[in-house]
């Protein structure tokens, strides 16, 4: 059982032929980028999406056959809240709206009021993240786009169709919504009601690693893969990330520090006194859940850092010299202290206006001083909703992965913040072996996903970060100042 891992992000879409023990035959990423305008609107048009499927499905089909092999499933994760309204024959109406566009600001302030009911139905506080509110901003504010549309899609759901010509998804996006009931894992009619949102313009919602359709005799002539091979949807990124990674029990936490942080942790069950800071989704294993917080910008603040002190002539980023440069801070709490809110704050404390802001700089700090107090700035929000996890699952350590974790001095900085091992996969697809394990563990592969993560990443090598505990309690102090700068900027 070969099985194509199609996972799409932020800033690329890939894709990887595996076997069913993990091995890689084939492997294709395709770059892109959303476009960001200076008004908080980030758009990216769905021919990027269609683009790079097709072409990604064409160099696995291609790739297998001169191996003598096949594609014999596909399965797919990805980004969870961009949305694309289409017409009845699948063409995009206008461009994706972006999980990071704030347009919908004004709409998510109208429902605040609502906020018990919306956390008690969703799992979640009204948010710009969240893609029902996505939803209502086209309804309202563009009238010749509502007067076509046949359905409103997230990326992953309008991947799926071009492949199968089928409109579903899974509870791991629905969640990710406000527009499902958590607990009944169906499109709850109150909050449909809420938020504006005609019910039958979403797509059905399954658990995941179901079967959402095969691939269509046109996909197939377009590409090279087989027709009427299964597409499986194996969950949203985070999810998978956090199955990759071993994070599908309780005590363990999945860190992804990527364009955004996501830390996610396994529930067996909705707790009943959730706490409305968090946010409570559905895990990409069946029938059970998760809480998560997010941190907005991680890589995506480190890289504006870089491209503006540390350029290339290539118009790169020269990571070495910030490696270098952080070295010689090894030992050391930086005297920058830096809010790290470059697109608002999400958990703790929901709130898009908050603004970056670096403090307690003197004129004997560079560059240096100022990226270390970044990186702390963005670890030490990170370390704020460790804490809120305390109550649900005691977090004894973390597997973390993504664009931040490619540095083992970074990745140190990270263990001296938040107190706790943390465990970095040599190979660190987590996102696509945990869609891959999902998907194998829904064809019946594996019966587990024990079983299916002892045959997938059993051989992975591990390095292990232990946390310097002298360091642990001056970044505790630095936490408390940066939490006291918030509150005299904001209030709370």
């Amino acid at each position: 059982m070969n099985t194509l891992i199609v996972d799409i992000g932020t800033s690329s879409m890939r894709g990887i032929l595996f076997t069913e023990q993990g091995e890689r035959l084939a492997s294709c990423q395709v770059l892109y980028e959303p476009v960001k305008y200076p008004d908080g609107r980030i758009e990216q048009a769905p021919g990027d999406f269609s683009g790079a499927l097709r072409k990604i499905a064409s160099v696995a089909a291609k790739e297998a056959k001169e191996q003598k092999t096949a594609v014999d499933a596909v399965a797919v994760t990805a980004q969870r809240s961009a949305i694309i309204p289409v017409d009845r024959n699948g063409k995009p109406l206008m461009d994706t709206i972006m999980w990071q566009d704030r347009r919908n600001a004004g709409i998510c302030k109208e429902l605040e009021g609502k906020n018990d009911l919306i956390f008690e139905r969703s799992g979640a506080r009204i948010n710009t993240v969240f893609s029902g509110s996505r939803m209502a901003w086209i309804l309202r504010n563009c009238p010749e786009v509502f007067e076509r549309i046949f359905k409103l899609v997230n990326i992953p759901e309008f991947v799926m169709h071009e492949m199968t010509g089928e409109y579903k998804t899974d509870v791991t996006y629905a969640s990710r919504s406000h527009l499902m009931n958590l607990r009944t894992r169906r499109w709850d009619e109150e909050m449909l009601g809420l938020f504006g949102v005609p019910g039958e313009l979403l797509c059905e919602i399954l658990e995941p690693g179901s079967i959402c359709g095969r691939v269509t005799e046109a996909f197939a002539e377009e590409t090279g893969l087989p027709e009427g091979i299964p597409v499986i949807t194996a969950g949203g990124d985070q999810q998978c990330a956090a199955v990759g990674q071993g994070a599908y029990q309780e005590g363990t936490l999945s860190l992804v520090a990527g364009t955004g942080g996501f830390l996610v942790t396994a529930l067996d069950s909705v707790p009943k006194n959730p706490d409305p800071q968090l946010i409570f989704n559905c895990s990409s294993v069946k029938g059970r859940y998760m809480v998560e917080a997010n941190v907005l910008t991680c890589c995506s603040a480190f890289d504006w850092f870089g491209r503006n002190f540390y350029p290339l002539k290539d118009g790169g980023i020269d990571y070495a010299a910030i490696n270098g440069e952080l070295k010689e801070f090894e030992g050391k709490v930086s005297s920058a202290l830096v809010l790290p809110y470059f697109q608002g704050r999400s958990t703790p404390n929901w709130n898009p206006g908050a603004k970056a802001h670096f403090g307690e700089i003197s004129l004997a700090d560079g560059r240096g001083d100022l990226v270390k107090g970044l990186l702390e700035g963005i670890f030490l929000e990170i370390r704020n909703n460790i804490l809120l996890f305390g109550d649900y699952a005691g977090i004894r350590k973390a597997y973390i992965s993504g664009g931040l974790t490619n540095s083992e001095v970074i990745n140190q900085i990270q263990a001296d913040v938040y107190g706790i091992s943390l465990y970095h996969m040599e190979d660190s697809e987590s996102t696509a072996f945990g869609a891959l394990m999902v998907a194998l563990v829904g064809l019946g592969v594996y019966g587990t996903l024990d079983e299916a993560f002892s045959g997938v990443r059993g051989g992975t090598g591990v390095k292990c970060y232990e946390p310097g505990r002298e360091l642990f309690a001056e970044y505790e102090k630095k936490r408390e100042r940066m939490n006291e700068m918030y509150g005299r900027l904001y209030g709370s």
